[in-house]
């Protein structure tokens, strides 16, 4: 190798360090009309990340990015310092860098800075043309803006990119995402910690270990993206749920093995399996679009094809497919009626009640899975007139989060066990 060309080498091994970004956003890297991530404080290195990736883009081929949040009365409150910044940390030269815009003349690439609450009619229009709208703490962004701005961002082959950290519950992003359905879309979930985030540092690690001690739900907000605010009505505490998937049991050879089955019945619905063996989660799966006795063949492998192991089904609509066919391979078939009389009617109205109020929550031991964090957190409850607990309809939370809490409801399948229950095939 002669000498200019190892140092052009080493060169282009120093410019690929400094375009290095999270591991997991690097799949924003691929098209897609819809990329976000999600996470708390120093998951992923999130807006560091982004913004990173879109300069990338801006610097080789011609790209017109616009950074967009709900108010933005001046420059300072946007990310325009950070975007400064990232241009000279990834040295690009002959950039411009004004109060108004960020241009790279080189390929003609222009950015812009605004505020969706603020555009007018006029200004919206001339973002048609734009190729990529990338909204900073879309938590805050209202259904209303995102209304305009989806069908505005509009050019063959453009994109829209947000990062958030939740707010409420459900906010608008999330319901228009995660909870679509669509498959158009990049999605990620970031957790704090050097997997996600390559330059964790000791002093990160020791912030959040304190505040986790000090204020676990709110820490649980900040650093893992929790939402801020549970509601009132919520059938389970943050922190216990917390607790819960902080658990690490050693693996009781010697307990029950179990399975819990939730079946799809829509077109957006998953179809998910937890295996439990005594109070810890042994294995979960989750599918989409996969047919009842494909369904129950996972099943009965996940239950090492043991005639004892108890597989309780969601047996309402489409799940009794699967409870016939599991019963057709010899499975011991617990058909569960969701809707059905619970066993202790004075406290609750049905099966599904009973499910979510008898979870041991202090006991188990369950993954630690973001989605799992908020379709337990998120599930709501009222009081009845003869003051019974009734869970929020399936329907209900769909509405406000945007899709079924399908791996909640095979987790409490998987730890039910009814008092008054007709064990076996019928």
């Amino acid at each position: 190798m002669t000498a200019s060309a190892e140092i052009e080498l080493i060169r282009l091994l120093e410019q690929e360090k400094l375009e290095r970004v999270s591991p997991k956003l690097e799949a924003f890297r691929h098209p897609a009309r819809i990329k976000g991530c999600r996470g708390g404080r120093g998951a992923g290195a999130k807006s560091w990340s982004i913004i990173s990736l879109a300069l990338q883009t801006a610097h080789r081929t011609r790209t017109h990015i616009v950074f967009l949040r709900e108010v933005q009365l001046t420059l300072e409150e946007s990310v325009w310092k950070l975007v400064r910044d990232t241009v000279s940390r990834l040295r690009y030269p002959g950039w411009v860098v004004t109060k108004e815009y960020i241009d790279c003349p080189r390929t003609g690439s222009h950015i812009i800075f605004r505020g969706l609450s603020d555009l007018r009619a006029d200004q919206i229009k001339s973002l048609e043309d734009f190729d990529l709208a990338i909204i900073e703490e879309a938590q805050s962004v209202s259904s209303h803006s995102l209304d305009i701005l989806f069908p505005t961002i509009r050019k063959p082959g453009s994109e829209i990119w947000f990062a958030m950290n939740p707010d409420e519950e459900i906010d608008p992003i999330v319901a228009r995402t995660w909870g679509s359905g669509r498959d158009d879309m990049i999605l990620v979930d970031l957790l704090p910690g050097p997997v996600d985030n390559p330059w964790w540092t000791n002093e990160l690690q020791k912030e959040m270990d304190e505040d986790f001690k000090r204020d676990p739900d709110l820490a649980e907000h900040v650093w893992n993206g929790a939402p801020r605010i549970q509601g009132n009505k919520s059938v389970m505490a943050r922190s216990a749920i917390r607790a819960a998937m902080d658990r690490n049991f050693e693996r009781d050879l010697d307990a029950d093995i179990e399975l819990g089955i939730d079946v799809a019945r829509f077109g957006d619905d998953r179809s998910v399996i937890f295996k439990r063996q005594g109070f810890k989660v042994a294995d979960y799966k989750i599918f989409t679009k996969l047919d009842t006795q494909e369904l129950s063949r996972v099943a009965w492998d996940m239950a090492d094809r043991n005639p004892l192991v108890r597989i309780k089904v969601d047996d309402t609509g489409v799940g009794g497919g699967v409870t016939d066919k599991l019963r057709d391979m010899g499975a011991l078939v617990v058909p569960i009626n969701n809707g059905g009389a619970p066993a202790n009617k004075k406290l609750y109205t049905s099966t599904a009640d009973e499910q979510w109020f008898e979870f041991p929550i202090d006991l188990a031991d369950i993954p630690d899975n973001p989605e799992l964090m908020a379709e337990l957190s998120a599930r709501q409850y009222h009081y009845t007139r003869d003051d019974r607990r009734q869970i929020e309809s399936k329907a209900d939370f769909k509405k406000r989060y945007g899709r079924s809490p399908d791996l909640a409801d095979a987790l409490l399948l998987c730890y039910y066990s009814p008092k008054i229950l007709q064990w076996g095939p019928a």
